[in-house]
């Protein structure tokens, strides 16, 4: 059999092109799907991320939810909760009525003791709840997540914040008890007309203490919890008595009740009681600080933690605020003062830093506002000559109190600066140039320093200076933005504390159950030499016992510098004689205390009249504020020329009276702790010791421990004022110190409640050298950065004129036109009662009058 085999040609084969394209798309479906993958997936690893970061500025253990925190102040007393301006009652959950946790329970989260946090049983009940009824009739929140949302996170309903929102709950689970997160619950929850909580709530509505509330007031409060105002018994009756029988058929439900308990509770009427609460908010001013330093130095969100059960304690003097505020509230000011004047104060303790007093404004407003002593920009007048001017001259020029400066006409390029009185008085000395608050001595020694070298010095004593802030009016204390008083009092107490700049703080540290949380520790550095803080001293002594600052004398020695603003060189004031603003900056060696009067905003009707100035109201409330809270205390000077602690002069005496029969014996004190070992290491920088301890056995309670901490020049170093560097709350404590040589450092445990001291510790010795990198030591004056160029003339100008850039010889930042704080040609400085239109104030021209502020009105 024969086969005819043809042969068949092959199908034509289909293009590179065709063949590809389809491998093509798949690849390209396959990395579409891959990057849509990893965008998800780096989504919800950011989601994830943050809400852990957010987890973790709770403290980790040691918390007691639902308990508020306490603020202390620095002799351990109690000064209040932290919540601040709000509405609460805290309360513990074991002392409530069984059925009010559970009307919530029911109500907000049937499954709470089951889930772990998020529930996606009831996530999917409550979705096919609303999609039947086609509206929002039940959320799938837990108690867990609604306490995160109002711990940690904003309001925004975004996917990225219910992401954060669930991890968050469950993180929050694994640290918590469900009870703890319940009483947390119970006691944050916003219910309207300002209370948040449970306890607020019943006296508000009711009238009554919580553990009180009936089974159907506690069924009312559950009920209304999730629109409190739209739900409010006091608004809406017939709206909360329904939202009362849902939950008690919630509670039905749930298995909490029987159905004759709850018909025989929805039978009964509401019984509403409008109650009046309290707002329990001592020392706003001071406490908006402390939660401000919470966030700022340890991280803490204080809406977090208000209810955490944390022990603040702080360096708040309870008799200095009080005297603070009631004094800036009291109506002192003249008559022909315009409405809405201010004022604020601040006062730190120089020995630590710790800010004792904090008034931000008169009165404060409701929900808090602008606190004026720590937030405020103000121009500081001549305040801030010490700082810029004097204390430079001094540390880098070698001038003395006693140094001769030049009272003459200055042209430069075209500014003529002039002293308040247009006077000149030829050669002066420095002690005299401050008494009398000439201005144009200080433009020269600004000059001769160098602004830029001025800066750097000022900015180690916490001043802040804007970009502005360039040329010499700042001499003048023309600064484009200002500073707070809080910032003056800390740049003075270098002063004080013989040349230390210690960084002002409200918080001296913060407890949970007894273990003390870490943060950022304040700032401690060497500003200058102890000669230059004595002799700056020595000048401004003058100042208040002959010059313009002898109304804030209290008696004790002290030192201070008076500072006013003039009226802006504004074409609408023109023909008007007053000032800007007013200040006084004053000091002991236990307390610096500034005080800020003015406007928050000058305008033709609103201006300090002639009479308000530097010498007189400013130097009035000093005066009462902190003669009225050292009243009572050891006198205290100033330390010598080579620095040291203050010399104790003058112990109060004890009040005199009839002596007291016998009486039973008194109880036995506390027993103090014994102080061991004792260490004392350099420091961060050279010439600072690190000094730590730790106290063994006593039972002293732990608010009422302080701890002495002593310095001498030999092994024996007695437990008096003459060694004492400061009483501190705990280890570890860094000094500073300006010259070399062996120390010897002991430590002594203090029951701040009795007084008593205890056993200072064995001394321990250290060898202390000022020496900087490279060899170069304090001696020479001299910091990084400060070196002069051989021909800059003391200030920036090219041609090493003075310190005015800008076109054709022109000021910048506030020149010899504008030079940011209302300076004229004249910047003037009228600390004393001088008028401002350029004549001077009754009597001698050249004295201004520094005596007796006017009296109350």
């Amino acid at each position: 059999m024969q086969f005819n085999v043809k042969e068949v040609e092959p199908m034509p084969r289909a293009s590179n092109a065709r063949q590809r394209r389809p491998r093509k798309t798949r690849l390209w479906l396959r990395r579409a799907v891959q990057g849509v993958t990893l965008l998800v997936a780096a989504w919800l690893l950011y989601c994830a991320g943050s809400a852990v970061y957010l987890f973790s500025s709770l403290p980790a253990a040691g918390l007691h939810p639902g308990r508020p925190s306490m603020v202390y102040a620095f002799d351990g007393s109690e000064i209040g909760p932290l919540t601040g301006d709000v509405y609460r009652v805290p309360v513990d959950l074991g002392e409530l009525p069984e059925y009010l946790p559970r009307a919530f329970v029911a109500s907000e989260d049937r499954r709470f003791y089951q889930h772990p946090g998020v529930d996606l049983r009831g996530i999917a009940r409550a979705l096919l709840t609303n999609l039947r009824a086609r509206s929002i009739i039940e959320g799938g929140s837990t108690i867990t997540q609604q306490v995160v949302k109002n711990t940690f996170l904003t309001p925004r309903q975004t996917l990225t914040r219910k992401v954060q929102e669930a991890v968050l709950a469950l993180l929050l689970e694994t640290r918590y008890e469900k009870d703890e997160i319940l009483s947390l619950y119970l006691n944050q929850l916003y219910m309207g007309h300002g209370t948040y909580g449970v306890g607020a709530a019943a006296q508000i509505y009711f009238n009554k203490d919580a553990r009180d509330l009936t089974l159907g007031e506690a069924a009312t409060l559950a009920g209304i919890a999730p629109a409190p105002e739209s739900f409010s018994p006091l608004r809406d009756p017939e709206a909360a008595r329904e939202r009362r029988d849902l939950v008690l058929d919630r509670m039905v439900a749930a298995g909490y009740l029987t159905p004759e308990e709850a018909d025989a509770e929805k039978a009964r009427p509401l019984n509403v009681v409008q109650g009046e609460l309290e707002l329990n908010n001592p020392f706003p001013w001071y406490m908006d600080e402390v939660r401000a330093e919470l966030l700022e130095r340890y991280g803490l969100d204080p809406q977090v933690v208000a209810l955490m059960g944390l022990e603040i304690h702080t360096g708040l003097d309870p008799a200095m605020q009080q005297a603070a505020e009631e004094r800036l509230a009291a109506r002192i000011f003249p008559a022909h003062t315009p409405d809405g004047v201010e004022a604020a104060f601040a006062a730190v303790d120089p020995r630590s830093g710790e800010v004792r007093a904090l008034v931000g404004g008169r009165e404060y407003p409701p929900g808090g506002g602008l606190n004026r002593a720590t937030r405020g920009r103000i121009s500081p007048g001549s305040t801030l000559k010490p700082v810029l001017v004097y204390a430079p001259a001094i540390e880098y020029e070698g001038l003395t109190p006693d140094s001769i400066v030049v009272d003459e006409p200055l042209d430069i390029n075209g500014w003529q600066p002039q002293n308040w009185d247009f006077r000149f008085r030829g050669e002066v000395t420095l002690r005299e140039a401050a008494r009398l608050s000439l201005n144009i001595p200080a433009v020269q020694l600004l000059d001769r320093v160098g602004v830029e070298r001025a800066k750097a010095f000022a900015e180690r004593l916490g001043i802040r200076f804007a970009e502005a802030d360039r040329d010499l009016t700042l001499a003048l204390g023309a600064m484009a933005d200002g500073v707070s008083p809080l910032e003056m009092a800390g740049a003075y107490q270098a002063f004080a504390n013989g040349g230390t700049y210690r960084e002002p703080h409200t918080i001296t540290r913060v407890m949970a159950t007894g273990a003390e949380l870490k943060g950022r520790s304040a700032a401690v550095r060497r500003a200058m030499r102890p000669e230059t803080a004595h002799a700056v001293t020595d000048i401004l002594q003058t100042v208040v016992t002959q010059g313009t600052g002898t109304g804030a004398l209290i008696g004790r020695p002290m030192a201070g510098k008076t500072g006013s603003v003039e009226l802006p060189p504004d074409p609408a004031f023109e023909g008007l004689s007053g000032n800007s603003a007013a200040w006084f900056v004053g000091y002991t060696p236990d307390v610096v205390a500034c005080v800020w009067v003015g406007y928050d905003r000058v305008d033709p009707e609103h201006y300090l009249p002639p009479d308000v100035n530097g010498s007189t109201y400013p130097t009035l409330l000093w005066r009462q504020v902190v003669g009225a809270a050292l009243a009572g205390r050891p006198v205290l000077d100033f330390p010598g020329p080579g620095g040291g602690p203050p010399v104790v002069v003058q112990m109060p005496a004890p009040p005199a009276g009839p002596e007291e029969p016998a009486g039973p014996a008194e109880p036995t004190p506390p027993a103090l702790p014994r102080i061991a070992g004792l260490t004392a290491a350099p420091g961060p920088q050279p010439g600072s010791v690190n000094l730590a301890w730790q106290a063994e056995g006593g039972d002293v309670p732990t608010e009422n421990l302080r701890f002495l901490v002593l310095r001498g020049t030999d092994a024996d170093v007695p437990a008096d004022d003459a060694h004492t560097l400061a009483t501190v709350a705990s280890s570890p404590y860094l000094d500073v110190l300006t010259q070399p040589g062996t120390y010897y450092y002991r430590v002594a445990a203090v029951d701040a409640a009795t007084g008593t001291v205890g056993e200072p510790s064995a001394p321990v010795a250290v060898e202390v050298t000022l020496e900087e990198p490279g060899g170069q030591g304090p001696g020479d004056g001299a910091e990084p950065g400060d070196e002069r160029e051989p021909d800059d003339g003391g200030g920036p100008g090219d041609d090493g004129g003075p310190a005015l850039p800008g076109e054709d010889g022109e000021p910048v930042g506030g020149g010899p036109a504008d030079p940011g704080n209302g300076g004229r040609p004249a910047e003037g400085e009228p600390d004393a009662p001088e008028r401002d239109d350029g004549h001077p104030a009754q009597g001698e021209p050249d004295e201004p009058e520094g005596g007796s502020p006017p009296a109350e009105g």
